[in-house]
């Protein structure tokens, strides 16, 4: 535990750091937050902190920095603060859909980039979980004697378009019939009640091939989809790093390419607003810092935001417009 000024003067430093990007020393933190105390007597806090190991000394100056475990400590305080207070949410989110015609995937990656203009950082909002969402709908419409269109109609208001092979063509009465069929079963189906409804519904091996392809085409169709992930102002990452860990950059841009982020993001996947700074990413990232939330496009349809910045972030504006978001 730290004294309240320690803590102060803790703050201070975070943020100047932030602010200025460079180390700081006393006669800083006097100047800018108006401290009633000697120069002397701040050293002297500064030093109890870097025994602590909640600062750090640079060889080169007489300022210090924040190490990673008083970030954590920074961090905690912000977000325990911050859990207390009410926010007006926001409903961007639902206005994009509308704009966006319900187009998940262009709605996201309009939803990424004006976050990322917001925040000033980089952001990856991963897309939300189907298999969750309820289908309303399943048309088949043929667009020649072999080819099927199947029109998949969710309750959130998403619309996706599939192809579908059929081995022989079919009818437009018969498509209709199946797209009846499958819609009013989907829902409710699990394994041991499709077969035996498939079998009492249709005869043809041919329609229960075509039948099967179907669920299976969904399934499969939403299993890719669900780890998928748009990423806005990827060059702010590059810009938000110095000359000094500027190197780390390839490490950085390789874990975020990688399904590594996607395990990530599910490890931290709840209501509030997680943290991850530098090593507790991952051992190669001692230079990013990682802030998630969730987003909802209705009550049972959810996904994960993350913001992305230097382990030197904002996080009381990040923090601050993720609590905004509902």
């Amino acid at each position: 535990m730290i004294s309240d000024r320690q803590l102060s003067i803790l703050n201070a430093i975070v943020e100047d750091y932030v602010d200025l990007g460079q180390p700081i020393g006393s006669k800083t933190l006097i100047e800018r937050h108006k401290l009633n105390v000697s120069p002397a007597t701040i050293r002297n806090e500064m030093k109890q902190l870097e025994d602590l190991e909640l600062i750090e000394k640079t060889h080169t100056s007489s300022g210090r920095f924040p190490s990673e475990l008083g970030i954590r400590y920074y961090v905690n305080r912000l977000l325990k603060e911050t859990s207390h207070q009410q926010q007006t949410k926001m409903q961007r989110l639902k206005d994009l859909l509308i704009e966006n015609h319900y187009d998940i995937s262009s709605t996201l990656s309009d939803f990424a980039n004006e976050l990322s203009i917001a925040s000033q950082y980089t952001t990856l909002v991963m897309r939300p979980d189907h298999k969750k969402d309820i289908i309303n709908n399943i048309h088949l419409i043929r667009a020649n004697a072999y080819l099927v269109i199947m029109v998949v109609v969710f309750s959130s208001g998403h619309v996706e378009h599939l192809h579908l092979a059929s081995k022989v063509p079919l009818p437009n009465e018969e498509l209709t019939k199946i797209s009846n069929f499958v819609t009013a079963k989907y829902n409710e189906w699990n394994n041991h009640h499709f077969e035996n409804e498939l079998n009492a519904f249709v005869k043809s091996e041919i329609e229960k091939d075509f039948i099967k392809e179907m669920m299976n085409m969904i399934d499969v169709h939403f299993d890719d989809q669900s780890n998928g992930i748009f990423m806005g102002g990827k060059v702010k990452l590059i810009d938000a790093l110095n000359e000094s860990n500027v190197s780390s950059i390839q490490p950085i841009l390789q874990y975020l390419e990688s399904n590594k982020i996607t395990q990530l993001l599910d490890e931290m996947s709840n209501s509030s607003i997680n943290v991850r700074i530098g090593h507790e990413i991952e051992s190669s990232l001692s230079d990013i810092s990682i802030v998630t939330s969730e987003y909802h496009i209705d009550d049972r349809l959810k996904g994960q935001i993350a913001v992305i910045g230097p382990t030197a972030m904002n996080y009381q504006n990040v923090i601050r417009l993720l609590n905004t978001i509902w």
